[in-house]
């Protein structure tokens, strides 16, 4: 298994840049010097990482038959659990409005570093995720299936920003959980972000898939 996600590693084009902008964000956290961003973001970006790691290693693990086929759809609910952490960390701009004047413009590209490595890693999770349905579903039910993943995450973010919930939570507090989720349900605010991200989200995936596309001249729609 590990020969494989590094057979990954090294013919994945995608997957060497995700580090390289891991490393060169994580690099502009350090230069900062300030223990709660180190704290915040670092946590952020490694949470937003979780979906990625999850599907590679589904992927190579169904592949080479060291998984059993029935662990595909649990494996699928466990990364879409932890997929609303990738772009979540755009809404960490909201603290740009507590640094000083001083570094304002350096605090707001760090932050915006690590939003898009998180959005980007969400992003090319989600093409594998993709590949791996249409594989089994075609092309007009997969894309259902995607939009589904993308409204849930955005209401995900919602959760997590507003209500401050934990993909976790699911395990150590489910029927709170239950109870929190019914009345954001009804709550407008929470209805308009989600679909205001959900909007933002679907087109950023649907651009993602069209360059992949055009690079690779797979096709998947």
């Amino acid at each position: 298994m590990l020969n494989k996600l590094l057979a990954v590693y090294r013919s994945g084009e995608g997957l060497r840049m995700l580090i390289l902008l891991s490393v060169m964000s994580m690099a502009m956290v350090a230069v900062r010097h300030n223990y709660w961003f180190l704290k915040m973001l670092s946590w952020n970006l490694f949470l937003a990482w979780i979906p990625l790691i999850v599907v590679l290693f589904l992927r190579e693990g169904l592949e080479s038959r060291q998984l059993p086929t029935w662990i595909f759809w649990p494996g699928l609910a466990f990364w879409l659990l932890f997929l609303p952490n990738s772009p979540y960390i755009i809404t960490d701009l909201f603290h740009v409005r507590h640094v000083s004047e001083e570094t304002v413009w350096f605090d707001t590209m760090m932050i915006f570093m690590c939003a898009l490595t998180g959005l980007l890693t969400g992003l090319y999770s989600q093409l594998q995720v993709h590949r791996m349905l249409h594989q089994r579903m075609g092309h007009v039910r997969t894309w259902a299936v995607m939009v589904g993943c993308l409204v849930l995450t955005s209401f995900g973010i919602y959760l997590g920003r507003f209500i401050r919930l934990n993909s976790w939570d699911l395990f150590t507090d489910p029927l709170d959980l239950a109870q929190i989720i019914g009345r954001s349900l009804v709550s407008p605010f929470a209805l308009k972000l989600t679909l205001s991200y959900t909007f933002a989200l679907v087109t950023l995936y649907t651009g993602f898939t069209q360059f992949v596309q055009r690079r690779t001249h797979e096709q998947l729609d």
